[in-house]
């Protein structure tokens, strides 16, 4: 469906911004060295947001025709008239306070999982022939966007990400591993490496050790430093923290330009990042503490969020940067923590004793005002004895911030695009692993 005409459709039916969207999911899913589902789904959708003297209505949905836009925007119109002035109410952004247009290609669109079924269907016989269960998720998502305004603004936009995660567990299921790897499609994914990669992770797990809770010297591999940066970024808007709520809260200000992490943190967003390319500019149907409606299209450039262990600028849309007097920046979609030249194998050869943990699950907020977190480590938590690698430990229940694990932070490997088992491919994330000094083992988890 032409999305340009379902845009023009509803800025002809006078609706302020409408957000065209068109998508293409594609997934496999494996099951005890079988595959159990797999399918194609496409949608397009219309988002549609009327602005009446200040106020706003909304309306959303998946749409079959341009018609179907008109009742879009006669709905939200309706809406608009029914509710109080909105608070962050702002002139809409011209053209030229907006990113230039790019053009998108049809390079790799509906690319399906081709790239990866080979390697796939290798690491299905090697584990049946091995007497091993695989388990395993292989997902594609294209989505391409546009975001067009009353004040003339005409924006596209274009996200693609793929992922493969892959479990391997013993013969008698009391062992398991998991690995995952996230690409901006599935050409840079090969399904039998990673199977071999848990080959090799399984033979760690013939020799199982019992640790008690506690504090303990950690490396934490890119997947779960990705869990904790992803947590860390959902809290870094200036709102929560004038508003005293969250840990970016000071006694009278907020803390940024506060030395809040290890001087070797540097943590950045790069729409343009070839690897985890998203839009470059703000396009949301609700206003929240990230974004304002009133701000759709607003630019998204690279931005340094820490420097040096320092905090900086926090993200604010533009009217709580106005009444408040910070400056404007726009919610990051990616997050790069800049990583170092050392391999994960140089960090563990380095190791005098620290606990290898492969992922992070089920994370919960504990306290937001020092953002203390509690979840399950999962499949893969090693011992590392004077630079090896010695077996694998039970699992463990942890307590901590973001903030604090980052602050501790003595040495980082190199970054990669990684797979957070906990959000998935929704979000990108270049993350290294990171040696982190007395992370807080709670409590310890039955979990395999």
């Amino acid at each position: 469906m032409d999305l340009s005409k379902l845009v023009e459709t509803g800025l002809e039916a006078g609706a302020a911004v409408v957000i065209a969207s068109s998508s293409r999911s594609v997934n496999c899913r494996l099951a005890n060295n079988t595959v159990t589902t797999n399918g194609i789904e496409d949608s397009t959708s219309a988002g549609v947001i009327a602005i009446d003297d200040g106020r706003v209505g909304v309306e959303a949905a998946d749409v079959q025709a341009s018609a179907d836009v008109l009742g879009l925007a006669g709905r939200a119109t309706a809406r608009a008239r029914q509710v109080p002035p909105a608070p962050d109410a702002m002139p809409l952004l011209a053209p030229s306070e907006c990113p230039v247009p790019e053009q998108l290609t049809g390079e790799e669109q509906r690319q399906g999982l081709d790239p990866l079924l080979d390697g796939l269907r290798l690491a299905l016989e090697q584990s049946r022939s091995s007497g091993l269960h695989l388990y395993s998720y292989a997902h594609l998502q294209e989505e391409r966007e546009l975001l067009g305004t009353s004040a003339g603004v005409r924006l596209p936009g274009m996200r693609r990400a793929g992922s493969l995660s892959m479990t391997l567990k013993s013969s008698d299921l009391t062992r398991s591993v998991w690995a995952g790897r996230m690409a901006a499609g599935l050409k840079g994914i090969q399904a039998d490496a990673l199977y071999e990669h848990l080959v090799g992770r399984l033979s760690w797990t013939e020799r199982q050790l019992e640790l008690p809770p506690g504090d303990y010297e950690v490396i934490l591999e890119p997947s779960a430093t990705a869990d904790m940066l992803t947590r860390l970024g959902w809290e870094m808007h200036a709102r929560g923290a004038d508003e005293e709520r969250t840990v970016f809260s000071g006694h009278q200000k907020s803390r940024v330009g506060e030395q809040m992490y290890a001087r070797q943190i540097n943590l950045e967003s790069d729409p343009s990042d070839p690897k985890m390319t998203v839009p470059g500019y703000v396009r949301t149907l609700h206003s929240s503490e990230y974004s304002s409606v009133f701000d759709n299209g607003l630019p998204a450039p690279r931005t340094s969020w820490i420097k040096d262990g320092v905090q900086q600028d926090l993200i604010c849309p533009r009217r709580w940067a106005m009444d408040h007097d910070h400056p404007v920046r726009a919610d990051a979609e990616n997050l790069r923590l800049v990583g170092t030249s050392t391999t994960l194998e140089e960090m563990i050869a380095a190791t005098k004793r620290a606990l290898l943990v492969t992922s992070f699950w089920y994370i919960r907020d504990v306290d937001p005002s020092t953002l203390l977190l509690t979840g399950l480590t999962r499949d893969g938590v090693f011992l590392i004895e004077n630079g090896e690698v010695v077996g694998s430990v039970n699992n463990f229940r942890f307590n901590e911030s973001p903030v604090r694990v980052l602050a501790r932070t003595t040495e980082m490997g190199q970054a990669e695009l990684a797979l957070s088992r906990e959000t998935g491919d929704s979000i990108f994330v270049e993350a290294p692993p990171i040696r982190v000094e007395g992370f807080h083992m709670s409590s310890v988890s039955d979990a395999i």
